[in-house]
C-alpha cells in the first residue's frame, strides 16, 4: 500500500490501544492507533468496524474515522454483524427453546439475520427433528439440521454466510468451536468444554477477533454472545413485530395484542395450525415478562 494514500478497512482485532485493520484492497493487515481527535469525540473504534486510516510516517497508520455503524453489540464488543448463526443441538443437551427464540428477537432488533442451526444430528430420533422443523418451518428463518460429519451442509451454511460479518449463539457444549473451525480457513478455536488454560486456573484476558472464513467474510471468534433483556430494547406492544410467521395488520383491533381479543387473526391462525404452538406459548410468556419489568 502506498503511505500517502488513505484506506477503508475493518478492525478484525484491537489489544491495548492497536488496531488491527484489513484493508478492502489489501490482504496486508494494518497496526493502528487512533487519532486523538476520536478520543475527544468519545468515539471509540470496535472490531468490526469500517474505518479510514492514513500514514504520515512509513509503517504508522491511524485510524482517522470510523464509518456509520449497521449496528453495535456491547458483550462481547462488535460492530456491523450481518448474520447470527443461532446454534443449539437436536439433543445432550436438550435445546432450550425458549432461549433460543430470546436469541432469535435479539439479533432482529440489532437488525442481524439468524439463520438456526441444529447440531448433533446422529444423536437425535427422526421424530425429534420433525418436531422442531414442525415448529421453525413455519417461520421464514432457514433451518440446519446436521452433524460434525455432514460436510454438505456445512457448505451450504459456509455459501450463506460468504462474504458477510457473522457471530454464533448459543449454549455450551453444541458444538459451535467444532463448527467455526470449519467455517474459518487455517485459523481455528479451541474445541472442548474448558480450554487447557482455564483447567490450569490461571487468569487469561480474551481479546476480540475477526477469523477470516474459507467462503469469504469474517466469523467473530469469541462465540459468547446471550441474549439480553427484550425490555432494555423494546415495549410489550412491539414484541409482536418479532414474531415473523404472525400477520400484521389483520386483526379487528389495531392494538391487538393476541392474547384472546376479539377478532384476533393470530388465534384463528394457531387454531388453524399455520402458527406453532410452542411459539405462540414463548410470546405470551416474553409478553408478561416485559410487561413486569416495564412497570
Amino acid at each position: 500500500m502506498l503511505a500517502e494514500e488513505k484506506q477503508v478497512g475493518k478492525i478484525i482485532k484491537g489489544i491495548g490501544g492497536f488496531y488491527y485493520v484489513k484493508p478492502r484492497s489489501s490482504d496486508e493487515i494494518v497496526e493502528c492507533k487512533a487519532r486523538g481527535l476520536l478520543r475527544h469525540h468519545k468515539i471509540v473504534p470496535t472490531v468490526g468496524d469500517e474505518v479510514v486510516i492514513q500514514s504520515d510516517n512509513p509503517g504508522e497508520w491511524t485510524i482517522e474515522s470510523v464509518e456509520p455503524r449497521k449496528n453495535i453489540f456491547v458483550r462481547p464488543p462488535v460492530a456491523n454483524v450481518d448474520i447470527g448463526l443461532i446454534v443449539f443441538s437436536m439433543t445432550s443437551p436438550k435445546p432450550n427453546l425458549l432461549l433460543l427464540d430470546k436469541l432469535l428477537i435479539s439479533s432482529e432488533i440489532q437488525n442481524v439475520e439468524p439463520l438456526i442451526c441444529f447440531t448433533k444430528k446422529d444423536l437425535a430420533s427422526p421424530e425429534q427433528e420433525e418436531t422442531l422443523r414442525k415448529i421453525y418451518s413455519k417461520t421464514p428463518y432457514k433451518l440446519f439440521f446436521f452433524s460434525d460429519t455432514d460436510l454438505d451442509i456445512m457448505d451450504e451454511i459456509a455459501h450463506e454466510i460468504s462474504h458477510k460479518t457473522a457471530f454464533m449463539a448459543g449454549p455450551s457444549g453444541v458444538g459451535k468451536s467444532t463448527m467455526a473451525n470449519n467455517l474459518c480457513s487455517n485459523q481455528t478455536m479451541e474445541t472442548g468444554t474448558l480450554s487447557q488454560k482455564l483447567k490450569s486456573g490461571k487468569h487469561t484476558t480474551r481479546h476480540v477477533e475477526l477469523l477470516k472464513m474459507r467462503s469469504g467474510g469474517f466469523l467473530l471468534d469469541t462465540p459468547g454472545f446471550s441474549s439480553y433483556k427484550l425490555s432494555e430494547y423494546i415495549k410489550a406492544e412491539e414484541l409482536r413485530e418479532y414474531f415473523p410467521e404472525f400477520s400484521r395488520g389483520e386483526c379487528r383491533f389495531k392494538s391487538c395484542l393476541h392474547q384472546g381479543e376479539p377478532g384476533c387473526q393470530i388465534l384463528e391462525a394457531l387454531k388453524a395450525g399455520d402458527i406453532s404452538e410452542t411459539r405462540y406459548e414463548h410470546y405470551l410468556y416474553l409478553l408478561e415478562e416485559i410487561k413486569k419489568e416495564q412497570r
